[in-house]
């Protein structure tokens, strides 16, 4: 997916399924939480997520990624984020995120747990797809 300078999020439609993003949102002095996410795309540097959270441009964020399997999850617990983009819709915004994790500059390396966390989403989206074109061609 291509970002262009004036970001059009009309492309960004599609939620990525079994995955569930968190962000560690501060909500005082001392005090902060993780909030749930939606989240539009990933790949091994960057991701996009919706929000009602505010963030600023160029802020450092934390983000923690839980992807569902059987039988157990793979969950990458906490990475760092800056914020390079957002665009205001409705009572939310989408935000393009620099992953930017140790984890992320081997993210070349098959072993790295982000692109392992990539190569899974995108295996269980095609799997997905074809199994979707199956039905169809069933009907």
């Amino acid at each position: 997916m291509t970002l262009t300078a004036d970001w059009d999020t009309d492309q960004v439609t599609v939620q990525i399924p079994d995955l569930t993003i968190r962000v560690k949102v501060r909500r005082g002095f001392l005090k902060s939480e993780w909030v749930d996410v939606k989240s539009y795309m990933l790949n091994r540097k960057h991701c996009i997520i919706k929000t009602d959270e505010l963030f600023s441009l160029n802020s450092k964020i934390n983000i923690s990624l839980r992807l569902k399997l059987e039988p157990t999850d793979l969950v990458i617990d906490s990475l760092s984020a800056t914020v390079l983009k957002q665009k205001k819709e409705c009572s939310c915004f989408f935000y393009y995120l620099e992953l930017n994790d140790e984890n992320t500059k081997n993210a070349n390396s098959a072993e790295s747990p982000i692109s392992r966390l990539v190569s899974l989403i995108d295996k269980k989206q095609l799997i997905n797809k074809k199994f979707l074109d199956l039905s169809q061609a069933s009907s």
